[in-house]
Parts: structure tokens; C-alpha cells; sequence
């Protein structure tokens, strides 16, 4: 019997019909009613593990769904619903048929009431799932696009360069100065390389540097005095990529952390405002400095090592002044410190410059204040003359050849050198001379008394006496002892300028007076020094002696030299303070004279043109005749010549064919004589030519 939906069975079937008042019908494939997935246990649950047949069973890790329940399932010919549960087989009682019948039964009621209340709530669900679903749509949406804009990427607040601060992205912050450019306000020796590669600013930079950036001129200064060193071969090397590589490190590399990337980003903005300079230098290679320097100096060393005394370069003996030419100060050079000066000057990066050199200075021994306190007149001497024209002339002309001579320390004074050869075409005339132990006539006559006014002179100044030679008998213008005889060329009068400063000696005649002036280093606080002579043994003349004088009348005689007795006189040299207090005495050398007897010419001629035999001894002529022979005339017989006259050739200084010595030469140590002089001639031996 067919039903409707909804419409309870019969009673008639008994338990074998299942109710079916609240299990819905789906009657439409379109229209089936799933079981969800949480009821479906809760179904399984119910029933009994027996019952649940093999093809019911969930799967491992699945739930199965149920299957909707049918209406042709519900009542098929009284049978259950149930394929499986309807078609029990033989072996079951017809009790436990209606039992099972009435619990599935049971069961699929409460099913249906429960698929009908979640049908129910699933349905009051979805409006709300689907704006929970919307809003969930757009929250998502509006995330990502504030994702894609980067409004949950981090940011910093960084300084701009006008001073205004600015929120700005890490990632926006590090993509703008993590560049491989240079910054903006990067200038290098004044060139802007904001915006260019190192590469770019580095052609740039070498662009504007010249090849030789300056001149290496370097002189060196010795006392005021300017050398040039030459360092044409220089070459320059620039530190250009060093420089450009230093400037585009600046605030590299950029940090990652935002603290350190603020920094980096404000100190960036800062460049903009206060620009960054970098400046670029270059490197001198030089080769042989020292090697340059010595080059320069070495030639110098001895011209500036070398001292020049003050000195007197000209003297008026007229006026007795005196013209002083300034003293040249030495120096030794340090070459060393001059080759260090150099470096030094190229190390402070100056290649054009003067560099002094260090020097020792080396004080000359004579300044010209020195001369002005300690120069002047040392010592005087004068001697009285004859009144002999002839002698007068020759002692005045010795004194003007003398007079002014200069004398440098260390230097000797030659009376022979500077008096010259005695001739009467340099101003000499005949006078009388001692030769061979007699007086004679010769040129130059009388000039020993120069030369023994001038030995007293020196004597008295301190100076050493080199070369003296004493006459064959004492000179009476002078102490005994004190006189020095000279012959051209024989017999010379020497001494030696022993001071460490010049000697001048200036001498002149005047009123029948010989003057002799001694100027240098004048003796310490006004010391003066005289010549003592002491007479400490004498011996008696010899006896007479006779020459033959063939142009005399027989028997006549004439003196021509007088007796002299021996004679050794000991000179001292004395010491006197400024107040005329003797100082110190000492011996200064001593001078013996050998004792001379009359010597006397005797005439020999006869009236008849014969000559009586003379005895030598006794000074007799016998009766005896002698044929006179022609020959030369007797030597020890001169006949004068006309002493105004001068012969048509100028005579020559007689000389002994043999070399004439003196008496007594003696060589005296180094202490000037002091003593008023004496007037008188000068005496000689045999061996000595005298004035």
C-alpha cells in the first residue's frame, strides 16, 4: 500500500515497521541530505558493532558519510528499510529480527531529528560566514596592498641637509646612498667629483696636475754667500689614486643597522652643506743628495776655512798714520749638516728654498780692533853722524829704501835685500869704508851706521835677531858691542818679525841724525826694554905696523889706521814698567873685539925713481935701492876718487876676492838694546868691510 511522506504505517505490521514520522524524505537527487561529518560518528554510534556490517565501516583516517535516507527504503512489502538489516538470513530468530528491526528504527528516527537541526543551524550560518568570509577578503586585501606600499616596512627619522627631519624607509634610505658614485660635496684640489665614478674622478683630478708642479731651486747660504745646488734631474710622482680612493671611502661602507645607517645618512645630508676637501700631493725623487751638496762645498772648504789677519796696508811715515784693512773671519763648513739641511727642507714638502749651512767659525788672530788698542810704536833708536857729505848722502839713501818696510809675522828683514847693491846710479857715493883692517874709499860708505841703528832698534822691540855681525873694532855712535856691520854681499844684517802681528820699521836722516822706528805689537802695559853693555875684559893694541907706501917721499909716514886694544863686552837686555822700574835683566849675547896695532904708511920712493928697502918690523928704509917694474898699482895704496865726480861708469862696492868673515860674528838671542846713541865713524878688520 503505497503512503505519503510523513504518513505512519500500519499498525498491523508490528515491530517490523520502523517509524518514520521525523525522518526526512529526499525524494530529488538534487535534493540529498549528507550526513556532516560530526553527526556521522555520533550515528555509528548508535548502533550496534554487530550490526555495522564490513561495507559500512570507515576507512583508516576516514569518516564516512551517510547516506541519505529513502523512501523506498523506509517500507518495502513490510520489510525493513534496510537492505542490509531487512534480508537477514536463516539462523535468526524472529525475536531478534524485531528487535534489531525496532532499534534501527529508533536509530533512524533520532537521525533524521539530528540532520534536521544541523539542516536548520547550517542555514542561520551561512549570511554570517559569508561576511566573516568578506571582511576576512578585504582585511586581506587592504594587508597586502599596505604590504605591496610598504607600510609595515621599518623606517628612520633622518636630517635632511636644509636641517628638517624626515621619516624615511631603511630600505629607501639605504637604496639612495648605496651608491658607486661620490657623494655630493666631495670636492679633490678643488675639482667637484659629486656624481662620478672613482675612475671618473680620478681622470679628472690627474687632468688638472701639472708634470712639474714647482721648481726645485735650493741654494745654500755659507755666511751670506748664496751656492746653487743643481736638481735638474728631479721627477715628481703624485699620490692622485690614493686620494680619490680615500675620498670615495668616506662614510663607506654603508652599515646595515638603522642606528649606524641614521648616522651615515645624516652626515651625508651634512656634506651637501659643508663640502669635504681633499687635496692631492706628490712625491719628490731625488737621487745624490748628498753626492750634489759636495759637489758644491767641497771646493769652498778651504777657501772659507782660511783667516785673514787685520793688517796695516799702507803707512805714511810722513805723517806716521796708518791705513788698516779689516780682518777676514774662517769658517769650517759642516757638510754633513748641509746635505741633513737639504733633506729636511724637501721632507716639509719645499723644494725651492735656501738652506744655511753650519759652519765653525775660526777667529783670525788679529782684528782690527786689536791693532787700534795694541798697534803702535814698540821701540826707537838714533845715532849721531859726521859731517862727511859723502857718508850723510849714502846713510839718507839707505834709510828711504828701508823706510815703511812692512814686515808680515813670521817674515824676515834682509838689510842686503832691501838696501840693494850699492851703486851710484841708485844714489850712493863714495865715502870712506873699512877694508882690509884700514879705512878706504868705496861706494855706499858710512851706510853701517844705518844698519847698527836699526839692530838697536830691533833689539829693543824683542824681536829676533837672525843674522848680526860685529865690526873689527867698536863703533863709536853705538854702546860697545852694539853695532852690526854690513857688505854687500857678504855680510848681512838680519832679524825676523817673531810677533803675531805686522812690523813696520821706518827710518830717516835729519840734522845729521840717523832715526830708526820699530812699529807692531807694542810690549804689555807700557814696558820699554834698553840695551846694557858691560865691558868685562880688555887686552892692549898690538904693535905698529909699516906698509910700504911707493908714492910717498922716501922716509915720510902717515897713519893709516890707529891703534885699538881688545875688547869683550857682554850686552844685557833690561826690562822697565810704564814708571820706569826695572822688571828683569837678562843676558842677552856677548861680543869680543880683537886688539889692533897702529898701522903706518912709510914712503919708500927716491928722487931718482928708486925704492928704498923698507924693514916691515922696525919701520927702517935702508940705503938699498930697487929698480922699480911696471905693474899694478898696490891695493893697500888706493888712490881716491873724486868723491863729486863720478866715474863715466858707476864703480861697483870693492870686494875681497876671498869671502870676507867677520871678526866676530855672534848671532844674538831675541832681546832688543836700549842706549843713547854716540857719534863717531865705524872701524873694521883685514876680513871686514864696514860703513
Amino acid at each position: 500500500m503505497k503512503r505519503k511522506a510523513g504518513q505512519a504505517p500500519s499498525p498491523s505490521r508490528g515491530s517490523s515497521v520502523r517509524s518514520t514520522a521525523l525522518v526526512p524524505v529526499e525524494n530529488s537527487d538534487s535534493n540529498k541530505l549528507k550526513v556532516s561529518e560530526e553527526e556521522a560518528p555520533k550515528a555509528l554510534a548508535t548502533r550496534t558493532p554487530a550490526k555495522i556490517s564490513e561495507d559500512t565501516a570507515p576507512k583508516s583516517g576516514e569518516i564516512r558519510k551517510a547516506s541519505p535516507v529513502k523512501s523506498s527504503d523506509v517500507i518495502s512489502d513490510g520489510k525493513s528499510s534496510s537492505g542490509k538489516s531487512s534480508s537477514s538470513k536463516s539462523g535468526s530468530s524472529k525475536s531478534s529480527s524485531s528487535k534489531n528491526g525496532s532499534s534501527s528504527a529508533k536509530s533512524g528516527v533520532r537521525s533524521a531529528k539530528s540532520t534536521g537541526k544541523r539542516k536548520k543551524k547550517r542555514r542561520s550560518l551561512v549570511p554570517l560566514l559569508s561576511v566573516i568570509l568578506v571582511l576576512l577578503l578585504l582585511g586581506l586585501g587592504a594587508h597586502y596592498y599596505l604590504y605591496r606600499i610598504g607600510f609595515f616596512k621599518p623606517t628612520i627619522i633622518v636630517t635632511m641637509s636644509d636641517g628638517t627631519q624626515q621619516k624615511v624607509k631603511v630600505e629607501d634610505a639605504y637604496a639612495e646612498i648605496n651608491t658607486d658614485k661620490f657623494y655630493q660635496g666631495i670636492f679633490i684640489d678643488g675639482i667637484d667629483v659629486s656624481g662620478m665614478t672613482p675612475d671618473e674622478a680620478y681622470a679628472a683630478v690627474s687632468a688638472s696636475l701639472p708634470e712639474e708642479p714647482e721648481e726645485v731651486a735650493v741654494k745654500l747660504n755659507v755666511e751670506g754667500k748664496l751656492y746653487p745646488v743643481d736638481f735638474t734631474d728631479v721627477t715628481f710622482e703624485y699620490n692622485a689614486r690614493e686620494v680619490v680612493d680615500e675620498a670615495y671611502a668616506q662614510l663607506r661602507p654603508i652599515p646595515e643597522d638603522p642606528a649606524q645607517l641614521t648616522e651615515y645618512y645624516n652626515a651625508i645630508q651634512q656634506l651637501k652643506v659643508t663640502p669635504k676637501e681633499y687635496e692631492t700631493a706628490y712625491t719628490v725623487h731625488i737621487d745624490g743628495i748628498a753626492e750634489k751638496v759636495h759637489e758644491v762645498l767641497d771646493p769652498l772648504l778651504d777657501q772659507f776655512a782660511t783667516t785673514k789677519d787685520a793688517a796695516i796696508e799702507d803707512f805714511d811715515p810722513e805723517t806716521k798714520t796708518f791705513t788698516i784693512t779689516k780682518e777676514q773671519k774662517g769658517y769650517v763648513l759642516d757638510v754633513d749638516g748641509a746635505i741633513q739641511g737639504v733633506k729636511d727642507l724637501f721632507d716639509s714638502k719645499k723644494y725651492s728654498g735656501m738652506v744655511k749651512v753650519p759652519t765653525v767659525l775660526k777667529a783670525p788672530e788679529v782684528t782690527e780692533e786689536m791693532l787700534n788698542e795694541q798697534f803702535g810704536l814698540v821701540s826707537e833708536f838714533s845715532t849721531k853722524c859726521s859731517s862727511n857729505a859723502n857718508r850723510n848722502n849714502n846713510i839718507s839713501q839707505a834709510c828711504k829704501y828701508i823706510t815703511g818696510t812692512i814686515l808680515q809675522p813670521g817674515e824676515q828683514f834682509s838689510f842686503n835685500k832691501v838696501v840693494g847693491v850699492r851703486t851710484y846710479d841708485r844714489g850712493f857715493r863714495e865715502a870712506t869704508v873699512i877694508l882690509g883692517g884700514q879705512y878706504e874709499q868705496g861706494l855706499g860708505g858710512g851706510i853701517c851706521q844705518v844698519s847698527s841703528t836699526l839692530y838697536n832698534a830691533v833689539a829693543k822691540a824683542d824681536l829676533k835677531v837672525v843674522e848680526r855681525n860685529n865690526h873689527a873694532w867698536p863703533s863709536d855712535y853705538v854702546l860697545t858691542g852694539c853695532d852690526a856691520t854690513v857688505d854687500y854681499p857678504a855680510l848681512d844684517f838680519k832679524f825676523e818679525n817673531n810677533t803675531d802681528f805686522q812690523v813696520i820699521v821706518v827710518m830717516w836722516f835729519k840734522d845729521n841724525t840717523v832715526y830708526a822706528e820699530i812699529y807692531g805689537k807694542k810690549l804689555p802695559d807700557g814696558q820699554y826694554i834698553k840695551l846694557e853693555s858691560n865691558i868685562i875684559s880688555t887686552s892692549s893694541a898690538g904693535p905698529n905696523e909699516y906698509v910700504e907706501d911707493k908714492e910717498m917721499p922716501v922716509g915720510q909716514q902717515k897713519t893709516i889706521r890707529a891703534a885699538h886694544q881688545g875688547q869683550t863686552a857682554r850686552i844685557y837686555k833690561v826690562w822697565f814698567d810704564k814708571d820706569d822700574k826695572e822688571i828683569k835683566r837678562e843676558e842677552y849675547y856677548t861680543t869680543s873685539y880683537k886688539s889692533f896695532g897702529t898701522r903706518i904708511a912709510v914712503g919708500t920712493k927716491n928722487p931718482d925713481g928708486t925704492y928704498a928697502v923698507l924693514d916691515t918690523k922696525t919701520g927702517e928704509v935702508s940705503a938699498a935701492t930697487i929698480t922699480p917694474t911696471p905693474g899694478p898699482t898696490d891695493p893697500a895704496t888706493p888712490t881716491p876718487a873724486n868723491p863729486t865726480t863720478p866715474p863715466t861708469v858707476p864703480p861697483t862696492t870693492p870686494t875681497d876676492p876671498a869671502t870676507p868673515t867677520p871678526a866676530n860674528p855672534t848671532t844674538p838671542p831675541t832681546d832688543p838694546p836700549t842706549n843713547p846713541p854716540e857719534q863717531g865713524g865705524g872701524s873694521g878688520d883685514n876680513n871686514q868691510t864696514g860703513g
